[in-house]
């Protein structure tokens, strides 16, 4: 792991600050093309004095960039434009801190009145005092009068809505340049941090997503993209009074937070005084500046109706305007994520959209410019006037997050009298009982390895998941022994009284069912590590409750613990995703392998060397093995096919996993050329909607799938589209029921220890939304829970497709015609690559469909 700057605290107190070196390379380690499971954290370093005088990297004109036809500014111009800023003002610092999937460099730009290398050090001793020593960090004089509060603004993580690089680029401008004591004072007490362009390759293509294909704006806790990750590791770095991410485009200006559902472990009464104030600050100054051609809502009309460019004195709030499904609930967001260092945020849609006309989308951008301009101002007005309150909440957060303070819910009846003197009071208008969503707080989790533990490498993918956000772990030098039950030696504990308490407990938690609590939901509804992540986690005790007794070191990194015991067969017990890992990097080294009935995988004699590789890459523990089973009629040699995937999330599983030479499919293709002869199974779903294919494509994408499966071709496959596939290729008649369209969320699932899921199976999966199926000549793989399928999310109550409905069905299915074999998961194992516990289950899926391989010689010398 990169190096990273960071404190612990043990009991509450802060210990030491560290510096993370970076892991040593495992010994003798094999070159694999298995991409890590987790995504390190980007090893950013502020400069040592301000302004740092470095210049950015500047690239060649790109002609095609979408930007230019947006009439908005290419990314090749961005490093010229602040490169000139450096050169002639004292104010400005740029590095860049990342790279965007294509190679572009991710640009970090601060903005304050010089610092010396003393000062820029006095800053960062104050700001861990702040997250780390909050109790001492409120009484410091020096701290209050001297500390400059950072606010940040990050544009264009959705790379067509291009303006907010622009707004903050003009405003990096006036900044710079400015002679008004206003400026030079907002600049002589904070810091202003800008991400100008969040998402340089969708900016450049024209897209919404990343190079990719994945929506950074959804990845916060999983970290798929490099997009993502930078904010997700510059929000520990810069740690963020205010945040603001500029997006668009909605019609009229929206401005957040948000309605309910409200994440249940935010400091809500801490955050949303002043997110709103601060949304009818910026609501009074748009309307005040009457933009020609900027629009403003209308809450008495419905539809597209609401915005008119009649200017009725209102932009959209959604806290205020809508009550149901906005953003707030999942930590997936920038804003809702980077709430949880402490910062009061705002999502900001811009009002105009994209058109076909070059001339009315210039026209759009230059409207969306001049009112991105005063909500960037604006925000830094607010800040400037409520400095002090700002960060005396930011302190507290972090207090009530070290003392283990339970988080006590706003009463749905608050009103003005109740809030401490100096709180902004309008939002108490709104909060009613819809607003209210208490959680509960364990005093730890533990994490065994172990006994106890279903997947011991899987913990640890977890822990190394946590320890990139910044969630504070210890690792247990001897047994530990809480409510009766002991774990090992070696078993991580995740102490919930820490400053960041709230996104450890919003990663770890279960969550909850909200479908009850509202009609809709905007995005996903449930995100557990616990549940989706392969291990099995504890919550243990309240958190009012004494410290654990354990003897335990703080951990920054998770050391590769694999190893490798000699002997004429070595065997391996897949459990998790880093087995697999492994015994596919075997397999493409040509190493014989063969799967005993129980699961266990066995190495054959004169394989040592290539085994100890394999157990120093992935850490994973091979063990010494007589050999017995070998000759089982239901031992069975392993082979790797050939996948053809279909869809980003499957490529992505599939590298993750180490496969080699795969192959990128499209309905498209297929419908034209069929599926090319070198592909054994095919990874994802193939379909043919009639709104976008023809009577003769779809008949020839059908004719291509039915010869793949004539061939002795295998399908895996999820949902009703793989129920689709299965049919139409002709493998199988299976008949899909879904859950509605948006319900997500975690489920209870069994599964059969004979079947292919079988071996070391997990007992809750994600679904968006549920399928389960029926057909004849089918078996089934999984089921959802007979009795408690739904765990956490929102699934709507609808007639025959209710969670209820669902119990006891089929979840996961598998079928055999000849020498075809189809496999099909009623749940979503590779969604946005996240519930990475399931990625064990395609590869067992994949590897159920493979031809048998060179089975290992049994001990006796002769063949099976």
């Amino acid at each position: 792991m990169p190096s990273r700057a960071i404190a612990a605290t043990i009991g509450g107190a802060l210990s030491a600050a560290l510096v993370l070196a970076a892991a040593p390379p495992a010994t003798a380690a094999v070159e694999t093309p298995a991409l890590p499971i987790v995504r390190p954290a980007a090893d950013i370093r502020l400069p040592a004095a301000l302004p740092s005088e470095q210049l950015l990297p500047e690239v060649a004109d790109n002609p095609a960039d979408a930007s230019i036809n947006r009439g908005v500014m290419p990314y090749d111009e961005i490093a010229p434009f602040v490169n000139d800023l450096i050169e002639s003002s004292d104010r400005v610092s740029a590095q860049v801190v990342g790279k965007s999937a294509q190679g572009r460099d991710i640009y970090l730009v601060t903005v304050t009145k010089p610092e010396t290398a003393a000062e820029v050090a006095q800053q960062a001793k104050w700001r861990d005092a702040i997250k780390y020593s909050p109790a001492a960090a409120a009484a410091d004089d020096e701290l209050a009068e001297g500390y400059k509060v950072p606010i940040w603004y990050n544009g264009n993580i959705h790379g067509n809505e291009w303006e907010g690089t622009d707004i903050t680029l003009n405003y990096i401008e006036e900044l710079a340049t400015s002679a008004d004591p206003e400026v030079e004072a907002l600049l002589s007490g904070h810091r202003l941090y800008f991400t100008v362009t969040n998402n340089p390759d969708g900016r450049a293509l024209g897209q919404r997503a990343t190079a990719t294909g994945y929506d950074a704006n959804r990845d916060f806790i999983t970290g798929a993209t490099a997009e993502a990750a930078i904010v997700r590791d510059l929000a520990g770095v810069i740690q963020p009074t205010y945040f603001i991410d500029l997006h668009g485009y909605t019609g009229v200006l929206q401005v957040e937070p948000c309605g309910p559902p409200h994440g249940e472990n935010y400091e809500y009464d801490l955050f949303v005084p002043h997110a709103y104030s601060t949304a009818l600050a910026i609501e009074e100054a748009v309307v005040a500046a009457n933009i020609p051609g900027n629009t403003y809502y209308d809450r008495t009309k419905t539809g597209n109706a609401r915005y008119t460019t009649t200017n009725t004195g209102q932009i959209n709030i959604p806290y205020r305007d809508q009550r149901s499904g906005w953003d707030d609930w999942p930590p997936i967001f920038a804003p809702q994520y980077v709430a949880y260092q402490g910062a009061i945020t705002n999502t900001v849609e811009l009002p105009l959209g994209r058109v076909t006309s070059t001339t009315q989308n210039k026209a759009n951008a230059a409207v969306n410019i001049a009112v991105g301009e005063i909500v960037v101002e604006t925000v830094a007005d607010y800040v400037a006037e409520h400095h002090d309150t700002l960060l005396a909440n930011q302190i507290e957060i972090f207090s009530r997050g070290i003392a283990g303070e339970p988080i006590a819910p706003i009463p749905a009846d608050v009103s003005a009298e109740d809030l401490p003197a100096g709180t902004p009071t309008e939002w108490t208008e709104i909060w009613d009982e819809t607003d209210v969503f208490p959680t509960e707080i364990p005093r730890a989790y533990v994490i065994p390895m172990g006994e106890g533990q279903r997947s011991d490498s899987d913990a640890e993918r977890l822990v190394e998941q946590l320890l990139v956000h910044d969630i504070q772990v210890q690792r247990t030098t001897a047994p530990l022994k809480v409510g009766g039950t002991t774990y090992a030696k070696g078993s991580f504990v995740v102490d919930m009284h820490q400053p960041l308490r709230g996104l450890a407990n919003v990663l770890l938690a279960d969550g909850s069912d909200i479908s009850k609590r509202t009609p809709a939901m905007y995005d996903i509804s449930a995100w557990s590590l616990s549940l989706l992540w392969g291990a099995d986690v504890v919550p243990v005790g309240d958190t009012t409750d004494p410290a654990l007794k354990l003897k335990a070191q703080p951990i920054t990194t998770v050391a590769q613990n694999g190893s490798a015991k000699g002997g004429r067969y070595q065997a391996l017990r897949p459990t998790g995703v880093s087995e697999y890992q492994a015994v596919i990097e075997l397999l493409a080294e040509g190493v014989a392998l063969s799967q005993l009935a129980d699961g266990t995988i066995v190495v054959g004699p004169g394989k040592n060397d290539a085994v100890q590789r394999a157990a120093d890459t992935f850490g994973v523990v091979f063990e010494s093995h007589n050999g017995a089973g070998l000759r089982d009629a239901t031992t069975v040699a392993l082979s790797l096919p050939t996948v053809g995937y279909v869809g980003s999330e499957y490529r992505d599983v599939l590298a993750k996993l180490g496969y080699r030479d795969t192959v990128e499919l499209t309905a498209t293709g297929i419908a034209s050329s069929g599926v090319p002869a070198q592909v054994d199974v095919i990874l994802g779903n193939v379909s043919f909607d009639p709104r976008t294919y023809t009577p003769a494509q779809i008949a020839a994408g059908n004719s291509g799938l039915a010869e793949f499966v004539a061939r002795g071709g295998d399908l895996v496959g999820s949902g009703s589209a793989g129920a689709t596939m299965a049919t139409s290729s002709g493998i199988a008649a299976v008949v899909a029921t879904t859950a509605p369209g948006g319900s997500n969320g975690i489920v209870n699932v069994t599964t059969p220890a004979s079947g292919v899921l079988g071996d070391y199976a997990q007992d809750t999966a994600f679904v968006y939304p549920a399928t389960w199926y029926s057909g004849t000549g089918l078996t089934v793989e999984q089921s959802y829970d007979a009795t408690d399928p739904f765990v956490s999310g929102h699934w709507a109550d609808q007639t025959g497709r209710s969670q209820m409905d669902a119990a006891g069905k089929p979840a996961a299915i598998s079928a055999v015609k000849g020498t075809s074999k189809l496999f099909l998961f009623g749940t979503t194992p590779s969604f946005r690559t996240h519930p990475v516990g399931a990625f064990s289950d395609i590869a067992r899926a994949l590897l159920w469909t493979a031809d048998a391989g060179t089975p290992v010689t049994p001990p006796n010398g002769k063949g099976l």
